[in-house]
């Protein structure tokens, strides 16, 4: 059985680099793990254990030179001035900015979902590197895996990508678009005032826990111990920071048109039952950015307006403020992500802070141009389909379905599987007509 995640084992490795990067000191501890790494497979899951608890109680040091609280009012005390967009849209105009954002995350993520377990793997230069070797750098559509096997083998690609396919008639199911349509069913079933115990129970209801990873594992496995939320993303939890949150984001956005800080409350209420600090920031700052999305026409304005709802001192805030000045004085996208990698290399290549970045990068550098965008987030690295689902939600948004280049959206065939119960196979019109209708019973 599949018990990635699961194991305390697993855990406690991985909450040693979590407590560091979060301020605590972790000096008595590294021995301790090590010393349990040879124990009966029972023994050490006990040990670990106890020592996850510990870990976990740890203080934050005094000289930790960031501030990042957990509660929403704390976040509030810690943010500058949200600004108030005035939005004077058409329902026709509201509509296909919706149906943009659909076609755009679903298209992001397809195109980046066969590199993804690769990229990881591999690092950027091995991406590049593949690309040249096929004549696709740089990238600007969807890659044909139909490819000779020396291919694959100079490359180490798995060969199982031999049967992927853009000519399916749908796109194939990811958690990326999973969490987008759980959102959108979460508002159907419990209204705009839902609560973190709903969303758990949404989880619970609609998604089978093998569907999720890392921090959302943890939290379903918290939760049908009967750990609820906020407890349930910190218990036994060191991925509380990775990046399941902030894909999570996009649908609060997208039914809080203009309304950045609306967007980012709801986001809060959902990433609260599996991430904290800069995880929950990271959710916050998609669905603002998607919520300004609808007015702004410059991506540095739409970043911005992100910004405005995380604590300005966090991690992740100065992080995508260091992109913005790089982006000022590189013309050239690759050395603005070499900088990224020079000083935020260090975090797990799926956390947070080191994917928005590249989220940032893309939509800058890419400066509204879907395909470009995309690109750049999958030719970027680290987490390919999760950055290239946010950068095309957020371009197809602003630009609407009526812009997006048809390379990319008609493999779509307007069809998306999911792993979301009652949506197994859903249409993208009813997906945007759903969205929409939910924004004018407000």
């Amino acid at each position: 059985m599949q018990t990635w995640y699961l194991t305390n084992w697993e855990r406690v490795q991985l909450e040693l680099i979590q407590a560091d990067e979060e301020g605590k000191d972790i000096k008595d501890y590294n021995e301790k793990v090590k010393s349990i790494e040879n124990e009966p497979y029972d023994k050490r899951e006990k040990y670990s254990g106890l020592l996850l608890g510990e870990l976990n109680q740890l203080p934050v040091k005094d000289d930790f030179p960031y501030k990042e609280p957990n509660t929403l009012e704390e976040i509030k005390n810690n943010i500058i001035e949200v600004p108030k967009i005035d939005i004077n849209l058409s329902d026709e105009i509201i509509y296909d900015k919706i149906y943009g954002a659909w076609l755009g995350r679903i298209a992001g993520n397809w195109l980046g979902q066969p590199l993804e377990v690769y990229s990881m793997a591999m690092g950027k230069n091995s991406i590049k590197a593949f690309l040249k070797e096929i004549g696709k750098w740089p990238l600007n559509e969807y890659i044909d895996f139909d490819l000779d096997d020396m291919i694959y083998e100079k490359f180490k690609l798995d060969k199982n990508l031999k049967k992927y396919s853009y000519d399916k008639g749908h796109s194939p199911e990811d958690d990326d678009i999973n969490y987008t349509v759980l959102c959108l069913e979460i508002i159907k079933k419990y209204g705009y005032d839902f609560t973190s115990e709903d969303v758990a129970e949404a989880w619970l209801n609609c998604l089978p826990i093998l569907h999720t990873c890392t921090a959302e594992r943890v939290a379903y496995s918290n939760l049908c111990q009967l750990i609820m939320p906020p407890e349930s993303a910190i218990y036994r939890n060191p991925y509380r920071e990775w990046i399941g949150a902030m894909i999570r984001g996009d649908f609060w956005g997208y039914i809080n048109p203009g309304n950045p800080w609306e967007a980012a409350e709801y986001a809060y209420r959902d990433a609260s039952v599996s991430h904290i600090k800069n995880g929950i920031y990271g959710e916050m700052f998609v669905s603002a950015m998607l919520a300004s999305a609808y007015v702004f026409d410059n991506p540095i304005d739409v970043i911005n307006a992100g910004l405005c709802v995380i604590p300005k001192l966090s991690r992740l805030s100065l992080a995508i403020q260091d992109v913005i000045n790089w982006s000022k004085i590189e013309p050239d996208w690759e050395k603005c992500l070499n900088r990224i990698y020079e000083k935020y290399g260090h975090y797990n290549v799926v956390h947070t802070i080191n994917n928005a970045c590249i989220v940032a990068l893309s939509l800058i550098y890419g400066n509204k141009d879907f395909g470009k965008s995309i690109c750049l987030a999958v030719m970027s690295g680290l987490d390919t389909d999760c950055n290239a689902a946010t950068v095309g939600s957020i371009v197809g948004l602003m630009l609407g379905a009526k812009r997006l280049p048809d390379r990319f959206i008609e493999p779509i065939c307007d069809t998306a599987m999911t792993g979301v119960y009652g949506y197994n196979k859903v249409k993208v019109p009813d997906l945007t007509k759903e969205t929409l209708n939910l924004i004018r019973k407000r």
